[in-house]
Order: C-alpha cells, then structure tokens, then sequence
C-alpha cells in the first residue's frame, strides 16, 4: 500500500493559501457589507396619528450613534423645517418593531404645527467595528392638523 507523499513545496502552498484566506476573509466581508444603500443597518418609517407618531424600525445590527428629529412645515413649493431636536442612542435588532409615541416625545419637545407638516429622522451611525454610516432623512407624509 503507497502512502500519500506531502512534500514540502505543496506543504508551503497550502500555508500560503491558508494565510491569504484569512488575511482576504475580513476585507471581503466587510467590502460585501459594505454597501448601505442596498444592505442599509436601519430602515425607518414614520406616520402622523394625530398627536402621536407611529415610529416603525428594522435595525439590522447593534448600532450607536445619533438622531436627529425634525419638524417641517410645507411652504406650498417645498418644506421648510421649524424646530428639531438630536441626541445618542444605542439601537438593538431586538428593539425592532412600531413605537407609538407623541408627537412632543418624538421630537424632543418641537410644538405640532396646525398646518400641513411632516416629521423626518436622520441617523449618523457607528457599528460594533467602528463603522460610520448615515441614514436617511426618513420622513412622514405630510398631513394637516385639526
């Protein structure tokens, strides 16, 4: 019975092969995730119910970073933003899901206007690698109040 022979040329070409998948592995990876437009990390939808905004989320990964809530009035040609507020959060997938909150909460004490208005959210956010995104703005539909 022959025994299978390794020389030392295939021994070193299969070190180097092994070396070079694990030194490509994480810039491939990351180079595949690296396309928010068609993987974004968070995805937002906003509605007005009349004093309250349903805040609807998917978020992808655990992420840290900061918000930013706008309150815009229409001008007839465009939107003309009134008042916004920021601050930080840390968001979890596990914190999916529709928020109902009112409309002061939401937008960190801006009053509602009683015309034609929207809100909108941004998100410039870093991943758990040190990744830096930003995302949005994400807006309502514009609606009337009373």
């Amino acid at each position: 019975m022959t025994r299978p022979d390794v020389s030392n040329r295939s021994l070193g070409v299969m070190l180097i092969v092994s070396w070079l998948a694990l030194l490509l592995f994480q810039p491939l990876t990351e180079a595949w995730d690296d396309r928010p437009s068609q993987r974004p990390w968070i995805d937002v939808s906003l509605q007005l119910d009349g004093d309250h905004v349903l805040y609807t989320r998917m978020i992808k990964r655990v992420l840290r970073g900061d918000w930013t809530a706008r309150v815009q009035i229409s001008t007839g040609e465009g939107w003309r933003t009134v008042c916004d507020d920021s601050g930080a959060w840390t968001y979890r997938p596990e914190t999916s899901g529709t928020l109902s909150m009112t409309f002061d909460r939401f937008t960190g004490g801006c009053p509602q206007p009683s015309g034609e208005h929207r809100v909108c959210v941004d998100y410039v956010m870093e991943d758990l690698r040190g990744r830096r995104r930003i995302f949005g703005p994400f807006c309502s539909e514009g609606t009337g109040k009373g």
